[in-house]
């Protein structure tokens, strides 16, 4: 979850860049079918539907960081979903959704109304994407009825639809907590992980800096 001004010069697509992404997002799917309809069997379409729980997925995981910042009373300033060009917008707790061409990554743009915990509640609301994510995924383990049920593997379409959506749901949520990624001079990240660990070693300066910046942000923002 990270911010960089310059993504908001992106422009919506082109019909022709929706048409675009469509067409490959057709193929790639008429590919994997092919693949798993030669020698069918029911438990072949766990690789597909992993594929395809990424995209809801990665709504829940910037969902829980937006609904995080709503519950801490932080400001949910805009939340992006996907890479590219932006396709669509709608509206999430007051704020712009921007719904891109590629939805591989997203992230919500915040800031702080005050400064009191303001370090520990931005780890929070760091933490909260891959958090949501690991409720699923233990959510669905729940329902099945444990562990051993959960790895048992069958060919009902309905246990294997919840377990590529909850081996999708943990596979999100390790890889965005494990502390990676390269620190721009704003001081965003792009892994929660890692901006989970800089909150906690930022000071209260930092976040009256950023409330500052934020309000002339807001300040220029309403005069045009």
């Amino acid at each position: 979850m990270y911010f960089d001004h310059r993504d908001q010069d992106k422009t919506p697509a082109s019909t022709g860049e929706k048409i675009f992404v469509l067409v490959i997002s057709l193929i790639f799917l008429f590919m994997m079918t092919m693949e798993i309809i030669t020698n069918f069997e029911p438990k072949k379409l766990g690789a597909l539907l992993f594929v395809v729980f990424w995209i809801p997925l990665l709504f829940i995981h910037e969902f829980g960081h937006a609904l995080m910042a709503k519950i801490l009373n932080w400001k949910v300033k805009r939340v992006v979903l996907g890479v590219g060009k932006i396709m669509m917008v709608s509206r999430l707790f007051n704020a712009p959704v921007e719904i891109r061409a590629i939805p591989l990554e997203g992230f919500v743009q915040i800031a702080p109304k005050t400064t009191n915990l303001a370090r520990f509640k931005h780890a929070l609301i760091y933490f909260a994407g891959p958090g949501i994510e690991l409720l699923v995924f233990f959510g669905v383990v729940y329902y099945l009825g444990g562990f051993e049920q959960f790895f048992t593997i069958s060919n009902d379409y309905l246990r294997i639809a919840l377990q590529s959506f909850a081996f999708a749901a943990l596979a999100g949520a390790v890889i965005n907590l494990i502390p990676l990624g390269i620190v721009t001079k704003d001081g965003s990240t792009p892994n929660d992980g890692m901006g989970i660990l800089l909150c906690l070693f930022s000071t209260g300066m930092d976040y009256e800096i950023w409330i500052k910046e934020d309000q002339n942000i807001d300040s220029n923002n309403s005069e045009f």
